[in-house]
């Protein structure tokens, strides 16, 4: 079974429901019962300490876990529906519908016009005027074309600043038009104004997709995130509207969290 919209039963929003997740590395249990709902044009932030699950969480959204051997999950992840674990479904296709921005930007070593018309052709969606188009339009939307349309052919994506590159890379990833984003703490490696233009790509990106990012910063989810969910030791502690669960948290130990009590 594919995973685009033409085969689907519904058609693709975007909306990203993890029900009774437990996942294993080996012996080694990372989460515990995560169910979570992350809904199209809103950006979700997974927050909490070192090594309590975000990411390996994050990573189950689009069956990256799956390249580690001896891992083993239950429960179930639907994309509009669908059961993205199903032995029918497509994953270089679901990659596609649900991309991913590392927390190291990670540009193809070739031009940076190369580096966004690289999945189009190979998916075969665009070509000739077409896809010079598109770049420029991935580029725009990504913040960048101003910054490098003199350069498209001549630079290598590998020689822009940090920030830049991850925005190369955000781009690249619009340029599938897929329906969810995952960012994996997408400025950690970058400085103040590098950050402040990702949050403000991320804030008007929301628009058409569904973003689910894993951040320490806790200023960053607070001042991004539609939704936050504090993730302790494998399971959720609390989740809720970002500004409840930052105001007004249920739970003692959310609350020691982003009081910097604990973690």
């Amino acid at each position: 079974m594919s995973l685009t919209a033409e085969n689907a039963p519904i058609a693709l929003k975007g909306r990203l429901e993890a029900h009774g997740i437990s996942f294993h590395y080996g012996s080694k249990q990372a989460l515990r019962d995560v169910t979570l709902t992350c809904e199209p044009q809103r950006i979700t932030a997974l927050i909490g300490p070192s090594g309590c699950g975000k990411s390996t969480f994050l990573r189950c959204l689009n069956r990256m876990n799956d390249l580690i051997d001896g891992t083993r999950i239950e429960g179930k992840v639907l994309l509009d529906g669908i059961d993205i674990y199903s032995p029918e479904v497509d994953v270089v296709e679901l990659r596609k519908v649900v991309g991913m921005v590392f927390q190291k930007p990670n540009p193809f070593p070739m031009s940076i016009f190369d580096n966004i018309a690289y999945g189009p052709r190979i998916h075969g969606t665009h070509s000739g005027q077409d896809l010079k188009d598109h770049v420029e339009k991935c580029l725009t939307s990504a913040f960048l074309w101003d910054e490098v349309k003199d350069d498209l052919h001549k630079k290598s994506g590998a020689e822009l600043s940090g920030g830049q590159q991850q925005r190369l890379c955000i781009a690249r990833t619009i340029s599938v038009n897929p329906e969810v984003i995952l960012m994996d703490e997408p400025c950690s490696a970058l400085d103040p104004i590098s950050t402040a233009k990702i949050e403000e790509l991320m804030a008007n990106l929301k628009q058409n997709f569904t973003i689910v990012i894993v951040t320490h910063n806790m200023q960053q989810a607070q001042r991004v995130s539609d939704v936050t969910a504090f993730f302790d030791i494998g399971h959720i502690v609390e989740q809720g509207p970002t500004i409840d669960l930052f105001t007004r948290p249920k739970q003692k130990r959310t609350e020691d969290y982003i009081s910097g009590r604990f973690g």
